[in-house]
């Protein structure tokens, strides 16, 4: 969509123009909530324990084709979009030459002018078009000069590689010799319109001191086609070291241009290594699950096993323990996960219509915008889905998981008392502890008759309280 570059009037200077974790927990040690596992590895047959909040999974070829797509795109267009903004000279997709169109007999020196902008068009490819009118031709339908000056482009041009010039003053200012005035400079305005293939050329910086010399020019009084050649004449110069391979400025707008693809690459490269080689090592580790027993005690937990101020259940004959904490914790952490890939989606929708829309305006980047978005939404809107399945999963009681070993079950004695309010011979009732018939009710070495000093004790005690001990 071709959009303003800028421009300028009488008076008010020149201005610028409008532009368009999901994974187990694991450590070597005891925690809240953990169980115990044995690391088992093939090659070389030697078995560690490891505790994990459940049991720890194998990293999955699915994965590291994942990250390589997610890096195929994002790298493919950062590298378009920074291919695209690199200064090149345009080929000229449009039938027409840089022309001038001074119907209202505004420019002195057309001649001038028309060899500037010819220069300029061949050194970018960009082809320039001058139109110059009377503000009472353009005031009673539009807003501004601008919005004229664009209906101007978008009426007579379909593509985006001209750059379209209006010039306007009001029809008391015109005169019919340059020398009938010469101490008056009229009230013009003028307003610049540029395709978008013509932005990496006509950048804001570039036009700013463009405008800024026609603004000189034409406040010094000069003819209007003498100010816009001089500064044609700059912005001429001004391609050249743009597109001249092994320019410096060319060099270094590369370059910085360039820095988005590094940091995109610096951030996922690392990734992809690294889920490679934890694909390797993980072929090589097989997990299975042991249970504690009333010998474990590591450390923060009592004796067997049980967390000190953990939640604990007994089932089966095992002691079981996690954090509720913990949990809240983890699924704070995955919901504010899902509130953070949201924006992703709205940007891989937006991505998406903006592909649609530049097809339909028959421009060549649509469609890789169109691929470009919908990669990008599917990446996005499966990553929601996994982060809303592990939500569902955290909010299941620990309960409901499976454990991967088998534990003994228990069996306790179930002691029955008889009900006091009623009426119960004591003769009936069962005694848990009564002894049996072969069985001696008392060990007679506890109730053997045995010699006592009381007596003596006393005695003495007797004797030294008369002789005033106390």
């Amino acid at each position: 969509m071709p959009h303003s570059s800028g421009g300028g009037s009488h008076g008010g200077g020149s201005h610028g123009g409008s532009h368009g974790s999901s994974g187990p927990r694991i450590s070597s040690h005891y925690f809240a909530g953990s169980r115990r596992y044995r690391r088992h590895h093939i090659s070389t047959g030697r078995d560690d324990y490891i505790y994990a909040s459940s049991k720890p999974q194998r990293a999955s070829l699915s994965s590291i084709v994942f990250l390589g797509v997610m890096l195929a795109v994002f790298l493919s267009a950062f590298g378009f979009g920074v291919q695209s903004q690199i200064p090149h000279k345009l080929k000229g997709h449009y039938l027409d030459m840089p022309a001038i169109h001074d119907d209202v007999d505004l420019f002195a020196n057309d001649e001038k002018l028309q060899d500037a902008i010819d220069e300029y068009y061949e050194t970018t490819g960009i082809c320039t078009v001058f139109y110059t009118v009377y503000d009472e031709m353009w005031e009673d339908d539009y807003d501004d000069l601008e919005s004229y000056a664009f209906d101007k482009y978008v009426r007579n041009f379909s593509d985006e590689e001209h750059w379209v010039f209006v010039y306007s003053i009001p029809v008391r200012d015109a005169v019919t010799s340059p020398d009938a005035r010469p101490d008056r400079i009229p009230d013009y305005k003028w307003e610049a319109i540029q395709g978008d293939n013509t932005d990496p050329i006509i950048t804001e910086s570039m036009f700013k001191r463009f405008a800024d010399k026609v603004q000189d020019s034409l406040e010094n009084g000069d003819d209007p086609a003498d100010a816009f050649s001089d500064a044609f004449a700059y912005a001429s110069d001004k391609a050249v070291s743009m597109l001249t391979p092994g320019n410096s400025y060319r060099i270094f707008h590369s370059m910085t241009s360039y820095i988005p693809v590094l940091f995109v690459a610096g951030i996922f490269v690392p990734m992809l290594i690294m889920s490679i080689k934890k694909y390797k090592q993980d072929k090589d580790v097989e997990y299975e699950e042991v249970p504690f027993d009333t010998s474990d005690n590591v450390q923060g937990t009592a004796p067997g096993g049980i967390p000190v101020g953990g939640f604990t259940q007994t089932s089966g004959g095992y002691s079981r323990s996690y954090s509720l904490t913990d949990s809240k914790q983890i699924k704070a952490v995955q919901i504010v996960g899902m509130v953070v890939i949201i924006p992703f989606i709205l940007v891989g929708i937006g991505i998406l219509i903006g592909g649609i829309s530049r097809i339909a305006q028959n421009h060549v980047e649509g469609s890789f915008m169109l691929v470009f978005g919908a990669a990008w939404l599917l990446i996005s809107g499966l990553t929601l889905v996994k982060m809303i399945i592990a939500v569902v999963k955290n909010g299941k009681t620990k309960d409901s998981d499976p454990l991967t070993a088998e534990y003994p079950k228990a069996e306790y004695p179930k002691a029955e008392y008889p009900d006091m309010n009623q009426n119960v011979n004591p003769q009936t009732v069962k005694q848990p502890f009564a002894p049996s018939n072969n069985q001696t009710e008392f060990d007679p070495q506890f109730f053997s008759k045995s010699q006592s000093n009381v007596e003596d004790d006393e005695e003495e005690y007797r004797r030294m309280k008369r002789k005033g001990f106390e």
